[in-house]
């Protein structure tokens, strides 16, 4: 529902069709209200919008880049989605880009540090978890069996951090960029110390007339930062229970 809503084209949808449908009857304040929202959805359905809006959800102000001090803390690597129902295992095709690109920066993070462990943390909705794809993959480029551990039960970036919490007191976190934020927090809110390692960026540069015409693409990326920005208020509220409660009790 919150992907529905976070959406432009629904806003677009919505505003598009009360002005069609019931513009006569519409109070001039809503006409003015309805077309304001109809210019911003088209708007932030450009690439000059999407890419700004993404840029301000990869800014991770408060999360320390991991250094030399951290070799030796565990690496996290958190999944991010299928792209369809995965078929077995060995269904790699089934993730999503972002998971390759996560992938790549702990398997290059894992090598520099041999003696780290890797979790990798992530159920998702099928009965396939994206940890046992993702371990599969890592394995195959060569990090030690015995190095990979799996978190297969958690579906939500909260949930990732609580059922690690057992597991490690301090963690390198490798995620998107725009992800960053809102990981440290569930991760701050369950005790575990993190700094960052983010995969690629998913801003691009400015390039000719393109950028201000709106694109499926620029669509993605604007859903993404809005996701990330809901998100980081609704973890920050469930923070704050969390840490009421504890003081109560």
């Amino acid at each position: 529902m919150s992907d529905f809503l976070l959406s432009p084209l629904t806003w677009l949808a919505i505003a598009a069709v009360l002005l069609v449908l019931f513009g006569k009857r519409l109070h001039r304040r809503a006409k003015w209200l309805c077309r304001i929202v109809v210019v911003l959805a088209v708007l932030t359905c450009t690439p000059l919008c999407a890419n700004a809006l993404l840029w301000l959800a990869e800014r991770h102000p408060g999360i320390a880049d991991c250094s030399g001090t951290q070799d030796g803390w565990p690496i996290v690597l958190l999944t991010a989605g299928y792209d369809r129902p995965p078929r077995s295992v060995d269904d790699d095709a089934a993730l999503n880009e972002e998971n390759f690109e996560r992938m790549d920066a702990a398997r290059s993070l894992a090598r520099k540090d041999p003696a780290s462990i890797i979790y990798v943390s992530g159920g998702g909705r099928y009965d396939i978890p994206e940890s046992m794809i993702l371990g599969g993959l890592l394995e195959q480029a060569g990090i030690a069996h015995g190095r990979v551990r799996l978190e297969t039960r958690s579906r939500t970036t909260w949930e990732n951090a609580f059922e690690l919490r057992g597991d490690i007191r301090q963690a390198r976190l490798v995620t998107s960029p725009a992800h960053l934020q809102r990981a440290a927090m569930a991760f701050r809110a369950a005790g575990i110390a993190t700094c960052a390692i983010p995969s690629e960026s998913g801003v691009t540069a400015m390039s000719g007339v393109g950028y201000v015409l709106p694109r499926r693409t620029a669509m993605v990326k604007t859903e993404q930062a809005l996701h990330e920005f809901a998100g980081r208020v609704a973890y920050a509220w469930r923070a704050w229970r969390l840490h009421a409660a504890s003081n109560r009790s």
